[in-house]
């Protein structure tokens, strides 16, 4: 893009603009997606096929974005690439008929997508030199940006119907393209020496950190597919359910307000192991009930633990566990097994225990396998260098 095209944003600025738009748009595509998918007649077990569309273009997406930014140092190009991509296939969505059909289009679509978040993150990461209190203070726009759109998008869905849904992302869409545009490159960061990954992801420390973070982002693929559609059948409108996820993303902002304090006094591994806990008393508690506003209050503001610590905890640990100039390639895999595999297989798994059991058994399966996470990282506890992994203080 020839310069003075636009006036365009410092690479500060750039980055929390991007993290901004990007959420912004993810606030409409996540949560609502379950129930625009019922409201086009798909059974249960159909709908837990469908949301893991999403998950496996997490395995597939990001090495890719990953890898293109690293070689080409084009970052930005990339970005604006994605969210073009991205408005050009959810224009398509409202066309699509049949559960085929549904799934090529998500799937493009997700694939597009998925460039955002490793390329962001890699430029976040750059700016901030590792300091967690300015790593948080950029996701806390991600976080804004969610928030303003899971409260506004229910209520529009709730005026206009599900058939606008697909409309609205556009909307966002736009907003990210327009953010991109204004972005300029950062500057190509320094090569670091060879390392072979294969050798370091075979080392018991690091399998069992992967196997703890699949089984916690595997326990919310109930959560982030299945949550809405379960709050629309305990009666609760598009608006009640809008507030409700955003209570959680409220929860989310304070903590990583607060995280650089939270860090200086915790162990990173630590905080792992309760936050899986916490997430193992969440959905127990959703099991037992059904819908009451208090235990889903509760539950909710549970999400600054079982996301927001669980998530700066892990960026912890890689930290620890991989060198500088593996840093990006670990990224992607911390993506493809969490969000990808497990947040996919989750889904799945979610969708079929609901079918052929109850709803009560999808959260009963997230709190098992929450469990599971915490044997995981007692065994990682065993495995790690005795130094431990603490995010660095600045």
């Amino acid at each position: 893009m020839p310069q003075g095209a636009f006036v365009q944003l410092s690479p500060a600025a750039g980055v929390r603009a991007q993290f901004l738009a990007y959420f912004s748009f993810a606030g409409l595509f996540a949560p609502w997606l379950g129930i625009w998918l019922d409201d086009r007649g798909m059974s249960i077990a159909q709908i837990g096929l469908l949301l893991a569309v999403p998950q496996v273009m997490r395995i597939v997406g990001p090495p890719l974005w990953g890898g293109w930014a690293d070689r080409s140092h084009r970052g930005v190009l990339l970005l604006r690439l994605s969210a073009l991509g991205s408005l050009m296939l959810v224009a398509l969505l409202p066309f699509t008929r049949s559960g085929w059909e549904v799934a090529c289009a998500l799937a493009v679509l997700c694939f597009m997508t998925a460039g955002q978040m490793p390329i962001g993150e890699a430029m976040a990461l750059r700016q901030v030199q590792g300091d967690p209190g300015g790593y948080g203070r950029i996701r806390i726009w991600g976080s804004s940006g969610y928030i303003v759109t899971v409260l506004g998008g229910g209520a529009v869905l709730d005026t206009l119907g599900l058939e606008a849904w697909p409309w609205v992302m556009a909307f966002a869409l736009m907003g990210l393209l327009a953010v991109t545009l204004l972005m300029r490159e950062q500057t190509a960061p320094m090569r670091g020496p060879a390392q072979s990954l294969g050798a370091r992801l075979r080392e018991p420390a690091v399998v069992t950190f992967l196997l703890s973070v699949f089984c916690m982002i595997f326990a919310h693929g109930a959560l982030y597919g299945f949550w809405s559609l379960y709050l629309e059948r305990q009666g609760y409108s598009r608006s009640a359910i809008g507030l409700i996820w955003a209570l959680g993303v409220l929860a989310e902002i304070l903590l990583f307000a607060a995280q650089r304090w939270l860090f200086s006094r915790f162990a990173a591994v630590s905080l792992l192991k309760i936050s899986l806990w916490v997430a193992a008393a969440r959905f127990a508690f959703i099991a037992l009930t059904e819908g009451q506003i208090v235990v889903v209050v509760l539950t909710s503001v549970l999400h600054a633990v079982t996301f927001g610590v669980h998530h700066s905890a892990s960026m912890a640990v890689l930290h620890h566990l991989f060198p500088a100039a593996q840093q990006g390639r670990a990224q992607a895999v911390y993506i493809v097994v969490g969000y990808g595999l497990g947040a996919g297989i989750g889904g799945i798994v979610a969708g079929l225990l609901w079918e052929h059991f109850s709803a009560a058994a999808t959260w009963w399966g997230a709190a098992l396998a929450s469990l599971l996470g915490v044997v995981t990282m007692l065994c990682h506890l065993r495995c790690r260098q005795p130094e431990g992994a603490t995010m660095p203080r600045s």
